[in-house]
């Protein structure tokens, strides 16, 4: 099959019910058909892990994807894939999954990801029953925390 059979057979599909995973595959690998496709996935009311696989694989609609994705009630996991993946909405990512009752982990990548909130994290990270690897954390990432921390690793 040629180039121009392929995409044929491709926006054949997306004229169809494509499934929200035929919608992820086709924004994926079918770039001249990926904001039709993507147009598509929006108006379905897309799932939270339909939006995390777009952060993910698609670096030209993850800010968008993440918007998106801070609108629908955002899990911990999802937060963290926007701090990780999305850096112009890190803070805000951030400061939301700070406002719950995020994990070690979710504190350790504010701390890596996000300046700003690093005391805030740190802070919290100490009250929680840090690890070798979370006081390290601090350690590296936040200064004035960092005398606080090597106290407790010494300790442990």
């Amino acid at each position: 099959m040629k180039k121009g059979q392929t995409r044929g057979a491709w926006q054949k599909l997306l004229e169809q019910n494509p499934s929200n995973g035929d919608l992820r595959y086709i924004i994926e690998y079918v770039k001249p058909l990926r904001k039709k496709a993507w147009q598509k996935l929006l108006k379905r009311n897309p799932s939270n892990g339909d939006l995390r696989y777009i952060i993910y694989h698609v670096e030209s609609l993850r800010k968008k994807a993440a918007q998106k994705l801070l609108e629908q009630n955002p899990s911990n996991a999802d937060l963290g894939y926007i701090i990780k993946y999305v850096e112009p909405l890190r803070v805000e990512a951030g400061q939301k999954l700070l406002k719950r009752k995020p994990s070690n982990a979710d504190l350790r990548d504010i701390i890596r990801y996000v300046e700003p909130l690093r005391v805030e994290a740190g802070q919290k990270l100490l009250k929680q029953n840090p690890s070798n690897g979370d006081l390290l954390n601090i350690i590296e990432y936040v200064e004035p925390l960092r005398q606080e921390a090597w106290q407790k690793l010494l300790k442990q």
